[in-house]
């Protein structure tokens, strides 16, 4: 034994000697770290102590954190201060305390598209197309929505005076009692009283459900709105346009829905592959009917999960256009002592084929493609047409079924509500469901295609910003004309001319001859002159 005791003081020794080092370095680390915050302090102690003003400490301290996170230059990587709390958990969760209406401003006013399903403004006699003249006594002529979205939420259980005119143009004053409000993610095609259309197609039992959220009430409300259609539907068109996302778990959920088997997405960190899902086999709870998923370059995040999960794992057809490419992991964290959230990018999602989602500054590859021969686009008019022409449908007490309405006739879509690509997917379903073979109703959607749909909105885009600066050119030579009314001489008349400086007493003290009337017209322009003895 006395032989291994010099080796074993050794290994001692070699042992005390590396937590040594480890220590070291874990406080050089933490040193580091002190030393990388000392110019905050010091720029913060000195703005304290000398500014001009008094200093907004937690307005300093909100923007020294927005100005860390905006150095990443990852739009989806933010940080909320307080103040903002409440708006991004209502957000993310798709619940609020408010009266429950959907709302826009018309022609300056607050209007109300629809209220929603049992809420207290639908109970309190809020009809769709009403005009919300007042709230609590103050004009919501032009507060703007979110002024008016915030003066009509508040705590629950309190009431909230509005005074409203309806379509038929009498006024009356309804009081309205806040109540927590669940916002519903999924729709059908048509109101049915408070209820929604989902069968497009009675005779082919062709369904159609709209998502405009992933919310953690999503999946559940879906298997509710699937099960409510009996007999099941032969054939779904689950609609994913203008759809931003939600929560990875709303969507693995969904995918799941209508997959036995098969990898739905993984997550993929700086250190490789960190997690993959995959369908289980609920058995009768998947739902087998043929599909085509509508898209959009609108449609992101758990959109595109959802969209290339069933088109991947051969489940179903994808129509429409590229999708948004927002293929971004996020984590939120609550920082301590109400110091806000944080919501950072930690990962990117794959596609079960290891596709990226995620649209990088340079990438040629990104979100979900359209299935070959389902390419289908539509530009920005049509879509926004579309809204609009939808919103009387979707309104509770909103426009009465009329003489003509044929959802189960694509020409109908097609041109009555400017919907090509439900048109298209139903056209495709029909032919499926008939003939067992999927009916090719687009182009293929080849990159030069993709980049064809793009080069058009960016035009498009560039179209109304040339609108909008023509627009404002025209406001400026209004206010110029306003503010200069006696007519200016010309640049050309400028040029070469002589300009004299009098004093009060009308003695000239300069003679000075002008060689750029283009520099000086602006300054004549705007200096305070007013005309003198008609010189």
């Amino acid at each position: 034994m006395r032989t291994h005791r010099p080796l074993l003081t050794a290994a001692v020794v070699v042992l005390g000697s590396a937590m040594l080092i480890q220590s070291a370095l874990a406080f050089r680390s933490q040193r580091s770290d002190y030393e990388w915050f000392d110019p905050l302090v010091d720029v913060r102690g000195l703005l304290r102590d000398n500014f001009v003003e008094n200093v907004d400490d937690d307005r300093m301290r909100d923007a020294a954190l927005s100005a860390m996170v905006e150095s990443l230059e990852d739009p989806y990587t933010v940080y909320v201060p307080p103040t903002d709390e409440d708006d991004f958990n209502k957000a993310m969760k798709g619940s609020y305390v408010g009266i429950g209406a959907e709302i826009d401003v018309v022609d300056g006013w607050l209007t109300i598209v629809s209220p929603l399903d049992d809420s207290p403004a639908l109970e309190a006699g809020v009809r769709a197309g009403d005009t919300v003249l007042s709230i609590e006594d103050e004009s919501t002529f032009g507060l703007g929505a979110a002024r008016c979205a915030e003066r009509l939420m508040g705590e629950a259980g309190t009431p909230v005076r509005i005074r409203v005119r309806h379509a038929d143009g009498e006024e009356e004053d309804l009081v309205v009692v806040r109540s927590p409000i669940r916002t519903r993610t999924v729709k059908g095609f048509r109101r049915d009283g408070e209820d929604w259309r989902f069968v497009l197609d009675p005779e082919d039992r062709i369904a159609y459900v709209r998502l405009t959220q992933f919310t953690e009430e999503t999946a559940a409300d879906l298997r509710e709105a699937l099960a409510s259609i009996e007999p099941a539907p032969a054939g779904v068109v689950l609609d994913l346009r203008f759809n931003g996302g939600g929560t990875l778990q709303a969507a693995i959920e969904i995918a799941d829905l209508f997959l036995r088997d098969g990898t739905i997405v993984s997550v993929r960190s700086r250190r490789g592959v960190e997690r993959a899902w995959s369908a289980d086999d609920d058995g009768e709870e998947d739902l087998d009917a043929p599909m085509i998923v509508l898209v959009n370059d609108a449609s992101a995040s758990a959109s595109e999960i959802v969209s290339g999960a069933l088109q991947e794992n051969g489940r179903a057809k994808v129509l429409g256009q590229r999708t948004y490419g927002k293929g971004s992991v996020q984590e939120v964290r609550e920082l301590p002592g109400r110091g806000g959230i944080l919501k950072m990018t930690t990962a990117h999602y794959a596609l079960p084929s290891g596709r990226n989602l995620n649209r990088g500054p340079e990438a040629e590859m990104w979100g979900v493609d359209p299935d070959p021969g389902f390419h289908v686009p539509m530009d920005a008019d049509a879509y926004r047409a579309l809204v609009d022409q939808r919103r009387g449908y979707e309104a509770i007490g909103g426009a009465p079924e009329a003489d003509g309405e044929a959802w189960s006739e694509p020409a109908w879509l097609r041109e009555s509500l400017g919907d090509a690509q439900l048109a298209a997917a139903l056209e495709s379903l029909d032919h499926r469901l008939s003939s067992g073979e999927w009916l090719v109703v687009g182009d293929d959607s080849q990159p030069a295609i993709v980049a064809g749909d793009e080069l058009r909105d960016q035009l498009a885009y560039r179209r109304r910003l040339l609108q909008e600066l023509a627009s404002l050119d025209a406001r400026i030579d209004r206010l110029e004309e306003r503010a200069a009314p006696e007519p200016m001489l010309s640049r050309t008349d400028l040029d070469g001319g002589e300009l004299r400086v009098l004093d009060a007493e009308g003695q000239v003290i300069g003679t000075f001859r002008i060689t750029d009337g283009a520099a000086l017209e602006p300054v004549l322009r705007t200096a305070p002159l007013e005309p003198a003895g008609g010189s």
